[in-house]
């Protein structure tokens, strides 16, 4: 499905909760494991109404589901273009940049992502659901020092060891 529209198209509030409606379909999609599918209605959803920090952290995260980390990068950074303290937008962009092996970029948006909203970052980086990523991870690559390193870390503080 393809919408075009005119430099002269401003948005009533029956095109924002049709646009609205585009990205729940898009967040249906993405819940449904359909990531691609998903993008496509997040991409329509701001080709119309572009100001909506919300659509471009979907997109980003559709972007994670396929494995494409530094276009997801890309639509976070917009995101949080439009609000700095987006939990959201911070704490998926942590993600992606652990995925791309910054891992000190990705620590430091997991602490804004805390400052931002405790409780939110308190259920998305559960200790026992990150150490099983970076243990997947490191699994994926062995060699990798950082992340042996952290493994170490998570392991040592698992158990209360300074």
């Amino acid at each position: 499905m393809m919408i075009f529209f005119t430099a002269a198209f401003t948005v009533t509030a029956a095109d924002a909760e049709n646009f609205s409606s585009l990205n729940q379909k898009g967040l249906d999609e993405l819940y449904a494991g359909h990531p691609a599918r998903a993008a496509e209605f997040f991409l329509t959803a701001i080709a119309a109404d572009p100001k909506q920090k919300h659509y471009y952290n979907n997109l980003g995260a559709a972007y994670m589901r396929m494995g494409e980390y530094l276009k997801a990068e890309e639509q976070f950074k917009i995101s949080l273009q439009f609000d700095s303290n987006y939990a959201r937008a911070l704490s998926n962009m942590s993600v992606t940049l652990f995925h791309l092996g910054r891992y000190r970029e990705s620590y430091n948006y997991y602490v804004l992502t805390r400052k931002a909203d405790r409780e939110y970052s308190e259920r998305r980086f559960e200790k026992k659901r990150v150490s099983s990523v970076i243990r997947k991870l490191s699994d994926e690559k062995p060699d990798n020092e950082e992340l042996k390193k952290i493994m170490k870390y998570m392991e040592s503080d698992a158990e209360g060891v300074e």
